[in-house]
């Protein structure tokens, strides 16, 4: 036995035992703690270990190194302050994440037995649930490192309702039932397992059906909807829904089902069998939960090179109802950006702990969560791939939460947050609320339903402690893919002095009614500087400003917006936006779509802009209105107006705009203006 105090190394056997009785992988390492060199059976053992040692006083930095193999979890790995100055990565290191994961930390069970069969006659794989699940209540499953799909009612399309419960048009006005068109909905077995699924304004909302009165066709659903579904913004004027996970329509590609004891899964191709299916059902809702305390916070412990994943999807969201009164609800959607879901691995009253570079994959809600109390978390070079709902979420302790429970200066940098809100579309690849000093950079964040990085969490100009983060040089595309409304690239909501979003590229934001933005200062967005940041094809503006103040967009590239290229949307007697050194590249679409009464009061304040307009050779630049009776305004019109000072009409001489490069040629009218070359090269996370 090693004493204490030369102890470096502890390890951890995977499930499989297949290491058991072995001791050849300890040659050249430091020492295992264990009787006869035998590694830890599992990751708690192991801090636990670690646990008795801080407690005895031996504190020398120990790295907790997982062999080579799929080790499973039955229960959560609990990170509580007894544990510090641990690093927990695979044996082989980092570059055993980069050699595909020969190493894996699974909160799930591996399917095993597969055979060739038939459900409901068509052909398909099937394999007896394992005995640690415990029956076919499960809603995730994971097929070769992808999420399978669930069976979907109509396979395509939507079904409409003919009445709702609520008609006031209010958005809160929630409904706990609707009536179905006449054979929309049929006497489907195992109908209390059925999801009814449904996209309206800026959220999904998912609840099982509680009941189903074929006589009325009332559909009586289990959680109530957050809002109204009677219509509205960015809503469909009655109700569009889905059901999912019904018997019946099992039959396509990738799709799954599980009854009596078996799970039964037709191949998305054919290279799928018996013999190469590598299939997943999860067990538990998280990996790792970091948990300090206020007075006492869990300190320098990093999770590095480990490939990770197979969580629990099922979620639902508590809140107050329309009144604000009485016992709290369980809705069938959080009210934005799936705000309260927890995440597979979650720090809470946390310093200097960090993700790196790690693969996070298959995952039920959001990926890690940074919640109250946590300053100094790093997640770095980190894959956050294919999860139920966002990739980071860090939310923090508002204006009146004591001082403990603040979160600032944490980092998320040179990670790929991609195909997230596979489950949950109103997920943000990152979320912050309530929180400070924080930097989003270099990251590639990409095919989500909903917004790329989402700052702030106070609508309007009441006090906020979000300040001074920095959203800098991430690629941010492929959003929306038309499923949900009012969200952006970058999304900022209240008062966020020191604020910056700088150098990133943003393109492919696609909306389902409207909003479909690449720069988006919401609700009371103030004090936030937009600067060098590369935005193209919107399906809305490239910039929309709801209300806000003081904020500062400069040195940036807009082109080819659906809708006009900037908006802003409700007036106000102060300086909304400084709008300077901007180059707007627009193929017909008018420059600024603002109100009459913004030129009297000032809202904005527009310089030294290029704008081009590649369909006419005196663009729009600002229209009043919309239809037939829209006023619109050219150049000289705005000048004298007052509207806009220095500017210019002329090609910037981009090098290839048809292929959406944006460097500018030499000669380029903008650097007369005053325009800086924006440098993308570096953009995005960094080898």
């Amino acid at each position: 036995m090693v004493p204490y105090n030369k102890i470096t190394s502890l390890f951890v056997a995977p499930s499989s035992a297949e290491w058991a009785g072995k001791t050849d992988w300890m040659s050249g390492t430091e020492s295992s703690a264990c009787k006869d060199g035998a590694p830890f059976p599992d990751l708690p053992s192991a801090l636990g270990f670690i646990r008795e040692l801080r407690r005895i006083g031996v504190n020398q930095p120990i790295s907790v190194r997982l062999l080579p193999g799929l080790h499973c979890l039955s229960s959560t790995v609990r990170v509580d302050p007894g544990v510090t100055g641990v690093t927990i990565e695979p044996f082989g290191g980092a570059e055993d994440t980069r050699r595909n994961t020969v190493t894996r930390l699974i909160g799930g069970v591996r399917v095993g037995g597969w055979r060739e069969d038939a459900f409901g006659g068509v052909p398909c794989l099937s394999a007896p649930i394992p005995a640690e699940i415990g029956g076919a209540d499960f809603t995730d499953f994971y097929v070769n490192g992808t999420r399978a799909k669930l069976t979907r009612y109509p396979a395509e399309g939507w079904l409409y309702a003919d009445d709702v419960e609520n008609h006031d048009g209010q958005l809160f006005s929630s409904s706990k039932w609707f009536v179905a068109q006449k054979g929309d909905i049929r006497d489907f077995r195992n109908m209390e397992r059925i999801q009814l699924s449904f996209c309206h304004y800026w959220i999904d909302e998912h609840t099982p059906i509680e009941s189903y009165d074929p006589g009325t066709r009332r559909v009586t659903m289990r959680y109530p909807s957050r809002f109204g579904i009677d219509g509205g913004p960015g809503s469909a004027s009655r109700l569009e829904y889905c059901l999912e996970n019904v018997a019946e329509t099992f039959g396509n590609p990738d799709e799954w089902y599980a009854e009596d004891g078996r799970i039964y899964y037709i191949p998305r191709d054919p290279s799928v069998t018996p013999e190469t299916i590598d299939a997943y059902i999860p067990r538990i809702f998280k990996l790792f939960e970091f948990c300090g305390e206020p007075e006492n916070p869990v300190r320098n412990v990093r999770i590095r090179g480990l490939g990770m994943g197979v969580t629990r999807g099922e979620y639902g969201s508590v809140g107050q109802g329309a009144s604000g009164e009485g016992e709290p609800v369980k809705f069938a959607s959080d009210a934005q950006a799936v705000s309260q879901a927890d995440g597979s691995i979650s720090f809470a009253y946390a310093e200097n702990c960090s993700v790196e570079d790690c693969r996070l994959e298959n995952f039920g809600v959001h990926g890690i969560v940074i919640d109250k109390g946590c300053h100094g978390i790093k997640i770095r070079g980190t894959l956050i791939r294919d999860g139920g709902a966002g990739g980071v979420k860090i939310v923090g302790g508002g204006v009146n939460a004591p001082s403990a429970d603040r979160t600032y200066g944490n980092t998320v940098e040179d990670c790929r947050i991609l195909s997230c809100g596979r489950r949950y579309f109103a997920a943000c690849g990152v979320l912050m609320m309530h929180t400070y000093e924080n930097t989003v950079a270099h990251n590639e964040i990409g095919y989500l339903y909903y917004t790329g990085v989402s700052v702030g969490w106070i609508w309007g100009y009441a006090p906020s402690v979000t300040r001074d983060n920095r959203i800098e040089k991430n690629h941010i595309h492929h959003l929306g893919d038309g499923m949900l409304s009012d969200m952006g690239g970058v999304y900022l909501l209240g008062n966020q002095p020191g604020t910056v979003v700088s150098g990133n590229v943003i393109h492919d934001v696609r909306s389902r009614n409207y909003g479909g933005w690449a720069l988006y200062t919401d609700e009371g967005s103030s004090f936030i500087t937009l600067e060098n940041n590369v935005c193209w094809n919107t399906s809305d503006n490239s910039y929309h400003q709801h209300y806000g103040s003081m904020n500062t967009v400069r040195n940036n590239i807009f082109a080819f917006s659906d809708g006009p290229m900037m908006r802003v949307s409700r007036t106000e007697a102060h300086m909304s936006i400084l709008f300077e050194n901007n180059i707007v590249y627009s193929t017909g679409a008018p420059m600024f779509d603002i109100s009459r009464n913004q030129i009297a009061q000032g809202t904005v304040s527009s310089m030294r802009n290029l704008y081009f307009d590649t369909t006419r050779a005196q663009p729009v630049m600002r229209r009043f209105g919309n239809g037939p009776d829209a006023e619109e305004l050219l150049l000289g019109d705005v000048q004298a107006a007052g509207m806009e000072y220095e500017s210019v009409i002329a090609d910037p001489l981009f090098e290839d705009p048809a292929r959406f490069d944006f460097r500018l040629r030499e000669g380029s009218p903008a650097f007369a203006l005053g325009f800086r070359p924006i440098d993308v090269s570096d953009v995005g996370p960094r080898k």
